[in-house]
């Protein structure tokens, strides 16, 4: 028996959907979700960022207070986005996100060196990238809803990372060709992408204001938006837990995986080969991604990745070069299915009209972990060598899949609501 969104859209379905019993409009809307996806991350400009900025004359630490500032910029406009994803049409702001991103690379080309520019251009993908956080997330889990598709969801948030990891993988390994012929092409060029990315989002239907979904959120009832906001995290566990799992896990994961071509140059891999190793990491990391919603049948993963992430870099201490990086290429893997998880039971969990809010909210704790995980492991880099600080980091990963152990197995615990057959 067709779902109530299906019988409401029945007219609007091919022959070929309406057998299948998946509604047109929603694959529809779920091909252009997907082309945006890939679109916003396929950036030639990648393969020279942010090597570019010294290549233009730019001292190491001025390119690292510019990377700290986009961090930065993404805790001040997260929040505001979030909120806006909740009281307008969400494809306006993922039309607005790749304008935002187009117009730092047009302003990285014309700097020619000027610093104050460059933090200005900056700033621009701070916004893209706080535009889109809360506002696709929110989007893509009413989308499925609406159309009856809940089950899937999961499996299509891993098709949506994946679809990030080929991405960015590709459009790094074709900007290489294009950096070689010229430096700013690789902007240049990139903002075809950027263009189809704003097409596409504008075709994906924002399917509030349909009877099964509630309406657009008027302005005033902005203090009600922020309310509910609180309301989530304070009366709902499985929010507060996945919060903290994903600042303090996820986050630390990602964050120390910016420095692992220092790892490689430290057990001797030749510059040539790093590429390649990183290329390897991201192709698993796509098929991890893509079935990731296999491992919803494996609760224990939330304990067990971290534990094994974090085992692996102890031991990359001590292993010969070959194994070392086998070794920290594991760890870094299993990250991609844990991000599709995490993702899908957050979502899960929250309920209300301000469910972009709150998983801006959620977006902004993490970049502030993120900044306070760069600090500290340039403090530990300052005292220990790489191999040192990357066990460090493992010790870390061992404690925090022993706290998340003892989270499960406490009674109502929302790990354990939330992994319950």
């Amino acid at each position: 028996m067709p779902s109530p969104a299906q019988e409401l859209y029945v007219d609007n379905l091919s022959p070929t959907a309406e057998q299948s019993g998946t509604p047109y409009v929603f694959r529809r809307a779920l091909r252009f979700f997907y082309i945006q996806a890939f679109s916003y991350d396929f950036i030639f400009g990648y393969a020279i960022f942010p090597a570019y900025f010294q290549l233009q004359g730019t001292s190491p630490e001025i390119i690292g207070a510019i990377l700290a500032f986009w961090a930065a910029g993404i805790i001040v406009f997260e929040i505001p986005a979030g909120l806006l994803a909740d009281l307008v049409d969400r494809r306006l702001l993922l039309i607005l996100s790749p304008v935002a991103k187009a117009t730092c690379f047009v302003i990285w080309i014309f700097a020619d060196g000027d610093v104050l520019l460059y933090f200005v251009g900056m700033a621009f993908w701070s916004l893209a990238s706080a535009l889109r956080t809360g506002t696709k997330e929110a989007l893509l889990f009413d989308l499925v809803h609406t159309y009856g598709q809940a089950s899937r969801y999961t499996a299509i948030v891993g098709r949506e990372r994946a679809l990030q990891e080929a991405a960015t993988l590709l459009g790094a390994a074709l900007g290489g060709l294009v950096v070689a012929i010229d430096l700013k092409l690789a902007f240049w060029t990139s903002l075809i992408p950027l263009g189809v990315c704003m097409i596409a989002a504008g075709l994906v239907h924002d399917p509030r204001g349909r009877p099964e979904v509630s309406e657009h959120v008027p302005l005033k009832q902005v203090p009600h938006l922020l309310r509910s906001t609180w309301q989530e995290f304070v009366t709902v566990p499985e929010a507060r837990h996945l919060t903290l799992y994903v600042a303090l896990c996820v986050t630390f994961l990602t964050t120390i995986e910016d420095f692992n071509q220092l790892f490689m140059l430290a057990v001797g891999t030749p510059v040539w080969l790093i590429g390649l190793i990183v290329g390897a990491i991201g192709v698993a990391r796509l098929t991890l991604a893509y079935h990731a919603h296999w491992f919803e049948r494996f609760p224990a993963i939330t304990w067990s990745a971290p534990l094994v992430s974090g085992l692996a870099l102890i031991a990359s201490g001590f292993l010969p070069p070959i194994f070392a990086l086998l070794a920290m290429a594991g760890a870094f893997i299993l990250v991609a299915p844990l991000l599709v998880l995490t993702t899908s039971r957050f979502q899960k969990a929250l309920g209300g009209a301000s469910r972009a809010t709150t998983t801006s909210v959620m977006s902004a704790i993490i970049e502030g972990l993120s900044v306070v995980f760069n600090i500290a492991i340039a403090v530990l880099l300052s005292q220990l060598d790489v191999l040192q600080t990357y066990q460090a980091g493992g010790i870390y990963l061992v404690i925090f899949a022993a706290w998340e152990i003892t989270q499960a197995r406490r009674p109502g615990s929302a790990a354990r609501t939330a992994n319950a057959p």
